[in-house]
């Protein structure tokens, strides 16, 4: 306020002052109103404190007078007029050649094919399942919703999860897979060979960027229902775990009615966490400095879920998209939904395309963290749906027309090897839009997010950075984190492991749907 005072002292400072908080708080209100989560977009977090200064500023001078009251609306209306024409034309525009100054108009990775770096992690070590099943995936792209149960088939995709975790592990049934899992978990984290024992606690992290609300039903890109029951119902009905033992969140998102209603319908003791903690969900219980980073130059939050860090075991059932600033957002980045603050500095940790390869990435902290990656049993890779950005709806533009012949990607991956389950993806996505990779359309995105998109997965293989040495999330040096490894071609997607029974990388394992 004390600033304030001093700008109104200077007339021309003075209205300087009203008119760029006019236009903070117009910009910030044309923007959180079509869609609330915007208000946890960083440009959004710089907007939101201009815009409430000038708010107090104004309701503090109603009283002085009643002419200066009136110019300043009057200006309104022009800065209105001019900032929803700027929207309009931004929204209309031609954005099919947008392309950065300072990326490539290209980018191929700066590892050749078939060079695994890192160690392989798993039962079968550094095994990736791939199924594929177009029953799995109906939707004609027009009616209804991509994620409506009559656009996902339960039954197909309950078979699809079964037959990967029996191949992912080498079991014979669904619950010798599971027990498996936890078996090799424990026994890799010190907890000698035993499975699941009552009183564990499971948390599964779903992905829900898009979703702000309980009643949101858009057609943008967020976990579908059946998927979640699918993990669930193996989770209940195969491998026992009793329902209260479980909690499926997103800490920086909603879980809307469309999820919770028919889920807590059928499994109505398994418990649901999202931001808010309305209407049955929880909220969650932050505990704090339960991460620390490798840099002190990181600006993400410390915190992290209560349940989170109490759980025995984490499930990280991610999707299958691009990203306008990361190029992808996979297992990884999943995990900015667990963090308190994934806003601050998310730009400076997603936009890879700006720091070359071996740049230091807090994304193998989130990867390696004793609470975090640190305790994931499992990976998931939801790709019934693959798109080729993070944001707006699932449209007819996200066909996989080089890889799939113009037909959805109806596809699920498997790993326990976090750095694996990254690279396949991203090669799958790369394969798929190239260049062209996570681009929205969004002036302050060009095409070319896709470049170095795979730093923090060469990161976490290596577990070192050249600048940095050893990477310490919570003060432990973790070591290589699993392997990564781009395939030899589009067409035949092998890896070292698929190519040679001496392979160190990686092993796409192909799942038959039938």
């Amino acid at each position: 306020m004390r600033l304030f005072h001093k700008l109104r002292a200077r007339s021309w400072e003075g209205w300087l002052f009203q008119l760029a908080g006019l236009a903070a708080l117009t910009w910030f209100l044309l923007r959180v109103i079509q869609k609330p989560s915007r208000a946890f977009y960083p440009c959004q977090r710089v907007a939101f404190p201009i815009a409430s200064a000038f708010v107090v500023s104004l309701v503090s001078g109603l009283a002085a007078s009643a002419l200066a009251l009136r110019r300043i609306w009057g200006i309104s209306a022009v800065l209105l007029v001019i900032v929803g024409a700027g929207l309009y034309l931004e929204q209309n525009r031609d954005v099919t050649a947008q392309t950065a100054p300072s990326q490539p108009a290209s980018w191929t990775p700066s590892d050749p094919p078939n060079a695994p770096i890192g160690n392989a992690k798993g039962i079968f070590p550094g095994r990736v399942t791939w199924i594929r099943d177009l029953r799995a995936a109906s939707w004609d792209g027009k009616t209804g919703k991509w994620w409506d149960d009559k656009n996902i088939n339960q039954d197909v995709l309950n078979i699809m999860l079964a037959k990967s975790l029996r191949a992912l592990t080498g079991a014979r049934s669904e619950a010798a897979a599971w027990d498996k899992l936890f078996r090799s978990y424990n026994k890799t984290h010190g907890r000698g060979d035993k499975g699941y024992a009552p009183g564990e606690l499971i948390a599964v992290k779903i992905n829900l960027n898009n979703s702000s609300t309980v009643a949101d039903v858009d057609n943008d890109k967020d976990a579908p229902p059946p998927m979640i029951r699918a993990l669930v119902e193996q989770l209940v009905k195969v491998a026992k775990v009793p329902q209260k033992q479980i909690v499926i969140y997103d800490a920086s998102r909603v879980i809307a009615n469309r999820i919770y209603d028919p889920l807590h319908k059928e499994f109505p003791e398994v418990r649901f966490m999202d931001r808010t903690g309305a209407n049955g969900r929880e909220a969650p219980q932050w505990a704090a400095d339960a991460i620390t980073y490798t840099s002190p130059d990181v600006r993400l939050g410390n915190s992290l879920p209560k349940d989170v860090v109490d759980a025995t075991y984490l499930i990280n059932l991610a999707l299958l998209k691009g990203h306008e600033i990361a190029g992808v957002t996979l297992c990884a980045k999943n995990h900015f939904g667990t963090i308190q603050y994934p806003s601050r500095g998310h730009s400076d940790v997603a936009n890879e395309y700006a720091h070359p390869i071996g740049s230091y990435n807090a994304l193998v902290d989130l990867m390696g963290s004793p609470n975090l990656g640190g305790k994931t049993m499992l990976y998931i890779l939801d790709g019934l749906y693959g798109t080729y950005t993070n944001v707006g709806q699932v449209t007819e533009k996200d066909r996989w027309k080089n890889l799939f012949n113009n037909e959805w990607s109806a596809s699920l991956f498997l790993s326990q090897d976090p750095v694996a389950i990254d690279s396949v993806g991203l090669d799958f996505l790369r394969a798929e839009w190239g260049f062209d990779l996570g681009f929205s359309g969004a002036r302050a995105f060009p095409k070319g997010s896709i470049v170095n998109s795979d730093d923090y997965m060469i990161e976490a293989a290596r577990g070192t950075n050249a600048a940095l040495g050893a990477y310490k999330p919570n003060g432990k040096e973790i070591g290589s984190l699993g392997v990564h490894e781009h395939w030899n071609n589009d067409k035949d997607k092998k890896y070292s492991r698929n190519l040679s029974s001496k392979g160190k990388g990686i092993e796409l394992f192909t799942v038959a749907p039938k």
